[in-house]
């Protein structure tokens, strides 16, 4: 009888380990979530890199060949990292690597800006979006792959709502000292103290990251790959050919068909910030404002994602989405509508449209990743999300060219207006497409 008491202690404890390693996993990535979500705004490709082109008299068409740039890269990453990513035991320490080489690559940034000629700075600027693209679209991979494996699906949607409010007041608080400390320096100084908090912050995160203790089944021994140790030989037609494989075998599959049409469609969504900060740096790039007010509306927005969003999620994941494009539409719909009427003065126009537009990317792009990890089954989601990112960004940068040419050409009011209208469409697709059943049946 003491035999089976203890018996039954020892299997209680077992059974409890878990929950204990992964509240302690929760708490650590509270901590590293909020540090990585000011350092992503801070220093926020999309408004830092396009808004200092700007600023620096590049011309518009390379600011918006930049999204290209970044789609390229995030293509390349998605076709020749995922596979890399899928066979990672501990996933902890790339998410490290790529933050530090985040914090490398927008100190590169700065230093170009600060004492290079023209023709350096474009070099650099493209050189730092490819490698800021690639490595951030890795983080994103390995990031689904990670919390997947060491949090649960309520944990995973209490953290990125939670962590969308402590980033926001982080971010909106070090921007506001910021501000004020260099408030008598010039715009371009205020710019470097931003971007210098977001490269610290990226650290701290790479840092509080490796404390997460990984208790996955990739911690087993799986004899199958042990023989296959050799392959040093890397063949670009194989790959791809493995590739296009994966993409037979998912396609077939109901769940990845209806995520992928809500990805593709959402893409315009995440696009639409760039060339809000193209017209906002082309207005008043030059006055004490400047960026700051930008990154400050940015903080304001997350700060209101999270409880918003976390409110909406409780519906459904699709609900946040078909909002998040909505309000993108509206954000694009207002800043033309200004630009021809001038009702509203251009730098509170500007940080109301990005407000807007910052709440509505934070709720879709935290939704589709919940909605993913929802209905994609353990085994297909490092290599669904793989083979879907690389659908979205052959698509993205044809649609990234698209709008780079329509800004140059035209101007970027007109490719603001045609994103706006895109988004609208894809708020009705995402009804129709992305069923909540899809979540039930895979939970």
């Amino acid at each position: 009888m003491m035999s089976n008491q203890h018996s039954a202690n020892i299997h209680e404890t077992m059974a409890a380990e878990p929950q204990t390693v992964e509240r302690r996993n929760l708490s650590i990535l509270f901590g590293q979530g909020t540090f990585s979500t000011i350092a992503w705004t801070m220093a926020n490709p999309s408004v830092v890199l396009t808004y200092l082109a700007i600023s620096l008299d590049l011309p518009v068409f390379l600011a918006g060949m930049l999204v290209t740039f970044s789609q390229a890269s995030k293509l390349f990453t998605a076709l020749f990292g995922t596979p890399v990513a899928a066979r990672r035991p501990k996933k902890k320490i790339d998410l490290a690597a790529t933050d530090i080489i985040l914090a490398i690559c927008f100190l590169l940034a700065l230093t170009a800006a600060a004492f290079g000629t023209s023709l350096i700075v474009a070099i650099c600027f493209v050189l730092v979006i490819l490698v800021v693209g690639a490595a951030g679209e890795y983080q994103s991979i390995m990031t689904a792959g990670f919390y997947g494996d060491v949090l649960n699906s309520q944990s995973r949607m209490r953290l990125l709502y939670t962590v969308m409010t402590l980033g926001g007041i982080g971010t909106g608080s070090l921007a506001l000292i910021a501000h004020r400390t260099f408030i008598d320096d010039a715009p371009f100084t205020r710019h470097v103290a931003l971007v210098t908090i977001g490269v610290v912050c990226f650290l701290v995160a790479s840092a509080v990251i490796l404390l997460v203790r990984e208790y996955t089944k990739n911690d087993q021994p799986e004899p199958a790959t042990e023989p296959q140790r050799k392959p040093l030989k890397f063949s670009v037609g194989k790959h791809f050919h493995e590739v296009y494989g994966n993409f037979q075998v998912l396609w077939k599959m109901e769940w990845f068909r209806r995520y992928l049409r809500v990805r593709l469609a959402l893409l315009t969504v995440e696009m639409s910030i760039p060339f809000y900060a193209i017209l906002a740096a082309l207005s008043h790039h030059h006055t004490p404002k400047g960026m700051s007010a930008l990154i400050i509306s940015s903080a304001t927005a997350l700060i209101v994602s999270g409880p918003l969003w976390r409110a909406v999620g409780i519906v459904s994941t699709r609900s946040v989405m078909i909002a998040g494009a909505s309000l993108a539409a509206f954000a694009g719909v207002l800043l033309v509508a200004n630009y021809f009427l001038a009702i509203i003065p251009e730098p509170l126009i500007h940080a109301i449209a990005l407000f807007i537009v910052t709440i509505a990317v934070r709720g879709v792009s935290t939704a589709r990743s919940l909605y993913f990890m929802d209905v994609a089954p353990e085994e297909y989601r490092v290599i669904g999300i793989g083979v879907s990112k690389v659908a979205v960004r052959i698509f993205g940068i044809g649609l990234s060219f698209l709008m780079a040419s329509v800004a140059h050409i035209q101007h970027v009011i007109w490719a603001i207006l045609i994103l706006a209208l895109i988004n609208a469409a894809t708020a009705v697709l995402t009804y129709r497409t992305a069923d909540t059943s899809d979540a039930g049946e895979a939970a």
